[in-house]
């Protein structure tokens, strides 16, 4: 399960900088995955409650924003969002295709601290 180191270096990213701005307690942390990335949201959670247990995001909200995949065809230069990824374009059947979104993005996007 990938997820838990996902989430253990994500949790040592949060700490660190609630604790450059003097933070209590991480309150909420909203996290984005490309679809790509092959992460699972429920494994995700599941890694965060338990490795965040006695730190500065115990009990803190987790929302995750799985972006979705979004090429732009070489051929016919039209861009779209696919829900499943194909290595054809949806509009004119090409097979040059260049990812501009949802391959490897993971971030941590936000989060609030008291």
């Amino acid at each position: 399960m990938h997820e838990m180191s996902v989430v253990q270096s994500m949790l040592d990213i949060l700490e660190e900088q609630a604790r450059a701005y003097g933070a209590k307690r991480i309150v909420s942390v909203r996290l984005e995955f490309g679809i790509l990335t092959a992460i699972v949201p429920s494994a995700i959670q599941f890694a965060f409650d338990i490795l965040a247990r006695d730190g500065l995001a115990e009990g803190a909200r987790l929302d995750i924003n799985i972006i979705p995949l979004k090429i732009e065809c070489s051929e016919c230069q039209k861009e779209a969002i696919m829900e499943e990824y194909s290595p054809f374009c949806p509009t004119c059947g090409s097979p040059t295709l260049k990812i501009l979104e949802g391959r490897d993005e993971m971030r941590v996007a936000s989060m609030e601290i008291e």
